[in-house]
């Protein structure tokens, strides 16, 4: 895969500017409703500590499934596996919520690049959350559960350098192309 042209593809999907100002506008709209949901919404965008939270909220998630991948293949513990896949689901949440208040606020560029970075991580998340139930039946799909899990390993961290590519490549097109 060639990355680079990933991002250039991404860039330029002018097809995804329509879906793109629909989820700005309900998300500005939600957040800038009363003076409690901008307090809300600014602490969550990283006013408190002077930059944004979503790059430290993303290392508890990404860091527990790609230690669930390792216990899985090479220590051979599918059960420390399947609590580390669950704290990096129950993580997820304030992780999106941070994201998706951070993109809002970016170039029509920088919200082409999210939502291809958004899309590869919802299928992270679902490989994620489809291993870890089949972790828990009684049928013993272990197999397919690890399968999952490296599918969704590699989903998030395709996501991981689009994300990766917002915030270093982009950040500064702060008007919109």
């Amino acid at each position: 895969m060639d990355i680079g042209n990933l991002y250039r593809r991404a860039e330029s999907a002018h097809q995804l500017d329509g879906p793109s100002i629909g989820i700005q506008r309900r998300i500005l709209g939600a957040v800038d409703s009363t003076p409690t949901t901008r307090k809300i919404a600014d602490a969550l965008r990283g006013s408190l500590v002077g930059h944004p939270l979503h790059p430290a909220l993303v290392t508890v998630p990404a860091g527990a499934w790609t230690a669930s991948v390792i216990f899985d293949f090479f220590v051979r513990e599918p059960e420390t596996a399947r609590r580390l896949i669950a704290l990096g689901l129950i993580t997820t949440p304030p992780v999106l919520m941070t994201g998706w208040l951070d993109w809002s606020e970016r170039s029509d560029t920088a919200r082409r690049v999210g939502l291809v970075h958004a899309a590869a991580n919802g299928v992270g998340i679902m490989s994620f959350i489809a291993s870890y139930r089949l972790r828990a039946c009684e049928t013993g799909g272990l197999r397919s559960a690890r399968l999952l899990s490296l599918i969704g390993l590699t989903a998030v961290s395709v996501g991981g350098a689009l994300g990766g590519h917002i915030v270093f490549r982009l950040m500064d097109a702060s008007t919109s192309v």
